[in-house]
């Protein structure tokens, strides 16, 4: 009865369209049908980032360090074409420091407000685009440590691959550009090229 009345409802939503009929595979992948983005989405990833940057009155960035990244991503989906939400991802990179005898992180975190627009709406690829707050710090294991907040922005692009009628895969690349000011002292740049995996999960459909 209840995969009657889903069958029923994209039925008419198919006719009301002027869409072909939805397509369903049944197996290891199910495939949802045309427009089942909605509601709230939650995506993890990992991934690796190349890390590089300069200060004002430098024309080169430093050559990349490729190190790993984490993000999380949320929201919700006011329309099938777009996803909007937040996002936190942090690159990082730990070494011994032999002139003070310590391990240091440098980390460099972005906290921002994202939007995903699908163009296609039977396709997962989606392009990116976001801004908010950066974080760029050096910190020992044992001391004090240096941070700087400033401003970010993210551009990128990515394709959820059903797993599920709730679960995506999602490979994606992503480009942030980080610019922090302190007073009295050159503008910092950095930014991070990431490659990443993540999980999407869309629960309710």
């Amino acid at each position: 009865m209840r995969f009657r009345s889903l069958f029923l409802a994209l039925a008419g939503l198919t006719v009301a369209l002027g869409t072909a009929e939805a397509q369903r595979r049944r197996g290891i992948v199910d495939v949802t049908p045309d427009g089942s983005r909605h509601g709230f989405w939650l995506s993890g990833g990992v991934g690796y980032g190349e890390e590089s940057n300069r200060f004002d009155g430098e024309s080169d960035y430093t050559d990349g360090l490729a190190k790993p990244v984490v993000s999380l991503r949320l929201g919700g989906t006011p329309d099938p074409h777009l996803r909007l939400g937040g996002e936190v991802a942090v690159w990082w990179n730990t070494f011994f420091d032999d002139a003070i005898q310590d391990n240091i992180t440098e980390s460099l975190a972005s906290f921002m407000l994202i939007g995903q627009f699908y163009p296609v709406l039977r396709s997962g690829l989606f392009i990116k685009g976001g801004a908010g707050i950066g974080r760029s710090a050096a910190e020992p294991e044992f001391g004090q440590g240096v941070s700087e907040t400033g401003f970010a922005v993210v551009v990128g692009a990515g394709y959820d691959i059903p797993l599920s009628r709730n679960v995506s895969l999602t490979p994606t690349v992503d480009f942030y550009k980080h610019r922090f000011t302190k007073a009295n002292e050159p503008t910092l740049h950095e930014r991070l090229v990431q490659f990443g995996v993540a999980i999407t999960v869309q629960p309710g459909r």
